[in-house]
């Protein structure tokens, strides 16, 4: 059932935006619950004309991104060479750190930011990007503000343990994160100028999450050229 509902949104994405196909890019929803099913989809929406392709960061079925059965699924998706555009959601069936909270505003302000995280976390540590080092990952609508912290705590830990237990790991955690990901930010951010500078502007990237009503648009390019950085950045 799920695999026919991500066939039939990404089939309507794809016919809406062959209306300026100059303008509008498709990103396919995978079926991440079945391995198979979603290399069969990501194989057959790419074909298609999609741009990219969307799965959440959550744990599925009690598997990590990490899990042995989706090495398959990422090997598809890097033999394919588009982008995974990582995207957390309220669902009751996927397990979230939002769950720990009783409110969806609480849950929300948590959910975005610590599930992408942990995703990050998860792809660099356990081998997956070593195992697939031209998969392209894009983590968006979770800002960019948490980005430094995150790769200074990874930083503090290969420092101190190195790759003992994850000995998949040939590389620092930083070198991996510049070759293979970026991060969307709101233009809205205070933390904005802070991740430049500390991280750079090559691995960060723009999203005003329209049309949701916690979104920038319309005034997020304009609070993003407002920002204290450089018209370059």
């Amino acid at each position: 059932l799920l695999a026919a509902c991500c066939r039939a949104y990404n089939d309507w994405s794809l016919e809406y935006c062959s209306a300026d196909s100059a303008r509008l890019l498709s990103a396919a929803m995978l079926p991440m619950q079945s391995p198979a099913l979603a290399i069969e989809e990501a194989r057959r929406s790419s074909a298609k004309g999609a741009a990219c392709f969307y799965i959440r960061p959550n744990p599925i079925e009690g598997r990590n991104f990490y899990h042995a059965s989706f090495d398959p699924l990422w090997a598809a998706l890097e033999a394919l060479g588009k982008p995974v555009c990582i995207h957390d959601s309220g669902s009751p069936y996927l397990s979230s750190f939002g769950e720990r909270m009783h409110t969806h505003t609480a849950g929300h302000i948590i959910a975005h930011p610590f599930e992408a995280m942990v995703a990050m976390m998860s792809l660099i540590w356990y081998g997956v990007i070593e195992s697939h080092p031209k998969l392209r990952i894009v983590h968006v609508e979770a800002d960019a503000g948490w980005l430094p912290y995150w790769l200074q705590r990874m930083e503090q830990h290969w420092e101190f343990s190195g790759n003992a237990e994850h000995p998949l790991m040939k590389k620092r955690p930083t070198d991996y994160f510049k070759s293979n990901f970026l991060v969307a930010c709101r233009g809205d951010e205070m933390t904005l100028p802070a991740a430049v500078e500390l991280v750079g502007d090559d691995y960060i990237t723009f999203n005003t999450d329209y049309p949701h009503p916690d979104g920038t648009w319309p005034t997020g390019f304009q609070a993003l050229a407002d920002q204290p950085i450089t018209e370059q950045s």
